[in-house]
């Protein structure tokens, strides 16, 4: 049985282990920066002050504020939590996860007063940032009357699909543990259930891990004290993984052939990294005043897939059980995420306190995928990409973030952080938006660091089960909170 991509049409797809589609484009698209605790305390509104390793990654200029070298890294603990609303009914779900979200190290070379030159400093960094969490987990149980095999057979009826031709992975695995039914005369497809008389207990448990990781290796310089110019060379990767279980309950049964359930197993995992290049600059007209703008190039992707299915059977008559696995599947392909472009300015009070905005915008809409050979109108992707055209679209992101010094060495800080949603309202249920909140203490003495900061992000995802024209959506509202502490050195 050849394989085919099965895609059912929704914001989210929930069956598509061997489908790269646009799904996947706007995951490793829709960035949640993480980095230092200082970072995040400020909303990551840090374009236009810099001297912070994860503000390098999103203005490399801000690495020339640095006067003497630096290392620095990052613990964040996290916490995910998620509510499933499926049917009127509501599954809370919570997930752990420890990491480093940040470790880099830069380099300052001061300029020799000898010379003639207004340039004051040049620096090298190498940083490592957290752009991405894909820790969570969520449980959705509800009721229906129309089973995940009726979204099979539909499929399989409406498109003349050969039984030969039926997919390893679904379609073809039900056929196998007895759970649709063909005709070989008619060619019909058939599922095994009373369609006319179902009441279907339905249950899907997710758990998600993994993250995207961003390295950068940049160079900048500070001219006068007014003027910083940056630029950096970027290598992210991504590391992700789902699996997910889905059942059926046949509440009534009635004949001692019928089924009385089914479950599906689904592994995903997906590795990969990309290449991206970033420019920006920060300039000081006044003392009181920064302003900074950056460049973000898109990143060009290659990833590999790696998936597997099990369709386990359960009928009254016990002969008739089937325990049915698919075979190991992999798929190369890359993809190519938007690029960006950001502004910010910093007003500063004295050395006591600042107040700092950024606006960032990002279009969703331009992100591709292609097959391992580069081509983005084939087979596999042609359909994805133009279903990523009309249901993203751009969007803004806005952050604001104030710090006051509270002594010589203490500092407390507060950051807010809104991402516009990348789904078009008319295409979505829910408002796709995400908005961040944060706060933190920080203590600096000449050579020494230390910062803590506690993160909270919000927002909703729609989803469905299977084709959106048997069930309705799924609402999950998600939780992110982190922990996050960095420890810096100068030397």
């Amino acid at each position: 049985m050849k394989r085919y991509s099965f895609i059912f049409f929704g914001i989210l797809m929930a069956f598509s282990a061997n489908s790269q589609n646009e799904t996947d484009a706007l995951r490793y698209s829709y960035l949640n920066y993480n980095g230092t605790a200082r970072y995040a305390g400020l909303g990551g509104a840090m374009g236009a002050l810099g001297a912070d390793m994860s503000a390098i990654s999103m203005n490399p200029a801000g690495m020339g504020r640095y006067s003497r070298s630096d290392f620095s890294f990052t613990g964040d603990l996290t916490f995910t939590q998620s509510k499933g609303a499926y049917d009127g009914n509501t599954l809370n779900a919570s997930k752990a996860n420890f990491n480093v979200s940040n470790v880099g190290v830069v380099f300052v070379k001061p300029i020799s007063f000898e010379k003639a030159t207004l340039w004051k400093y040049f620096q090298f960094g190498i940083t490592s940032n957290r752009t991405n969490d894909f820790h969570g987990r969520t449980n959705i149980e509800g009721k229906n009357n129309k089973s995940l095999l009726t979204s099979y057979t539909n499929y399989l009826n409406e498109n003349n699909i050969p039984l030969n031709e039926t997919s390893d992975f679904y379609e073809g695995l039900a056929f196998d543990a007895s759970l649709i039914v063909h005709d070989s005369l008619s060619g019909v497809y058939t599922p095994w259930y009373n369609e006319y008389d179902a009441e279907i207990e339905q249950t899907k448990r997710t758990v998600t891990r993994g993250a995207q990781y961003q390295t950068d290796i940049a160079f900048s310089g500070n001219y006068n004290g007014k003027l910083y110019v940056g630029g950096s060379i970027g290598f992210p990767r991504i590391r992700y993984n789902t699996s997910s279980t889905y059942t059926e309950k046949f509440v009534k049964v009635d004949s001692v052939y019928d089924t009385e359930g089914f479950s599906m197993k689904e592994d995903v995992s997906t590795e990969g990294s990309g290449f991206n290049m970033k420019l920006g600059l920060i300039y000081a007209p006044v003392k009181f005043l920064r302003v900074g703008i950056a460049v973000h190039t898109p990143t060009w992707y290659s990833l590999t897939d790696q998936y597997s299915t099990q369709i386990t059977s359960d009928f009254t008559d016990n002969y008739y059980d089937a325990i049915k696995p698919s075979p190991d599947g992999d798929f190369n392909y890359r993809l190519k995420t938007p690029g960006r472009v950001m502004g910010s300015i910093a007003l500063l009070y004295k050395k006591r306190g600042f107040l700092t905005f950024e606006y960032e915008y990002v279009d969703y809409t331009s992100a591709i995928l292609k097959d391992e050979l580069g081509v983005s109108k084939s087979d596999n992707f042609d359909v994805s990409n133009s279903t990523a055209s009309t249901i993203y679209q751009g969007a803004s992101i806005f952050k604001a973030g104030a710090e006051f010094r509270l002594t010589n060495f203490w500092t407390l800080r507060g950051g807010y952080a809104y991402y516009g949603s990348p789904i078009k309202d008319e295409q979505a249920q829910v408002d796709a938006s995400r908005t961040n909140f944060s706060g933190g203490i920080g203590y600096k003495n000449r050579n020494f660091s230390l910062d803590m900061t506690y993160l909270r992000s919000q927002w909703k995802e729609e989803s469905y089960l299977y084709d959106p024209s048997l069930v309705t959506a799924t609402i999950v509202d998600r939780t992110l909170n982190n922990f996050m502490v960095t420890a810096g050195f100068r030397f």
